[in-house]
């Protein structure tokens, strides 16, 4: 029996940004998961081109994020780059909501902040919170540049394969061997239940 046809209607885009720097799994994760609310995402990955420090370029980081997401996925995902405010961004490419991503530990209150911010920039576009997995709710950014330029180890399943190669190729040798930092043998872009840790 085939499936009853879906009324006409304009598909739902939304918006998730972020740092990136670099992308986690907590970020996979976050988009996985907006991709069962939302038909297509744009994934806007954020710099300030007066600020320097960034551990990768934008570039580099919208290749990782490409290179990160499941096959499947691809054609519902693009990913940009853009420096400045999001929520005017967002509403003018047609996004019906933006995406953020919430450690509940640590990011509420400034979550909260950004998405009655962004309600004034663009007052019809509300902010959608989303909370990874146990397993990836504790990841950020700042952990996996922490772990490799401090402690010269990734941590596995914190970064995709791609992040991974990328870390590699940045820090070289500072780097331990396969042994201590290959990422599990699932090689999936997406945790198998990843903002978002937002940074």
């Amino acid at each position: 029996m085939s499936d009853p046809e879906l009324p006409d209607r304009t598909p739902r885009l939304a918006v998730y940004a972020g740092v990136f720097d670099p992308p986690t799994m907590a970020h996979l994760e976050i988009i996985d998961s907006a991709l069962r609310i939302f038909d297509e995402l744009i994934v806007v990955v954020g710099f300030n081109p007066n600020k320097a420090g960034a551990l990768f370029s934008p570039e580099d980081r919208v290749r990782m994020i490409e290179a990160s997401i499941a096959a499947d996925m691809r054609s519902r995902v693009r990913v940009t780059a853009y420096a400045g405010l999001i929520a005017p961004y967002a509403e003018s490419l047609g996004a019906c909501a933006l995406v953020r991503g919430m450690r509940p530990y640590a990011d509420a209150d400034s979550e909260i902040a950004l998405a009655l911010m962004n309600e004034r920039l663009a007052p019809r576009l509300p902010t959608v919170l989303m909370v990874a997995s146990a397993k990836n709710v504790y990841l950020s950014s700042t952990f996996v540049r922490d772990t490799a330029t401090l402690g010269g180890m990734i941590v596995p399943g914190s970064v995709s394969p791609a992040v991974e190669a990328a870390l590699r190729e940045r820090f070289g040798a500072q780097l331990a061997g396969d042994g201590a930092s290959s990422t599990p043998s699932d090689k999936s872009a997406t945790p198998g239940a990843g903002h978002q840790p937002i940074d």
